[in-house]
């Protein structure tokens, strides 16, 4: 197990941008602050996204266009470094009509969408790649 310990720092109320991305807004906006390890939770709703997981026996992620407005039921997520600069880590649960759609978020375009970011003060993780897993971890 690998531990990091935090204190809470600045928080934040953004209103993203509509038509631009989700993800793309976020980094901007934590490398403008300088804020490198962070929390991030949000709601709204996206004009269309690309969610997916990873295949743990292909060692790659599989991804799926959405391609439709939807709502965010849950947005969560974790700021950390990779290759020296921010990195959203960002799980999402999308729906629409009763049909919900969940992932790992890598792209949405926004309709409207409201996010609470929580800085950590302390020792930023890094991202490395992990042999065991083929992923990028801490």
């Amino acid at each position: 197990m690998k531990e990091f310990e935090f204190e809470f720092d600045r928080s934040f109320f953004l209103r993203l941008d509509y038509g631009k991305d989700l993800v793309r807004q976020l980094e901007e906006f934590l490398t403008d602050r300088e804020i490198h390890a962070a929390k991030v939770s949000a709601i709204g709703a996206v004009r269309n996204a690309v969610i997916g997981y990873y295949d743990q026996e292909k060692r790659e992620y599989v991804k799926r266009e959405l391609n439709e407005p939807m709502e965010i039921i849950s947005l969560l997520g974790n700021v950390s470094l990779k290759d020296g600069k921010p990195f959203c880590h960002i799980h999402v649960l999308l729906g629409k009509n009763g049909e919900v759609y969940g992932g790992h978020l890598f792209s949405a375009e926004v309709f409207a969408c409201e996010v609470f970011i929580q800085s950590l003060k302390g020792e930023a993780p890094e991202r490395t790649f992990d042999e065991q897993t083929g992923l990028m971890l801490w």
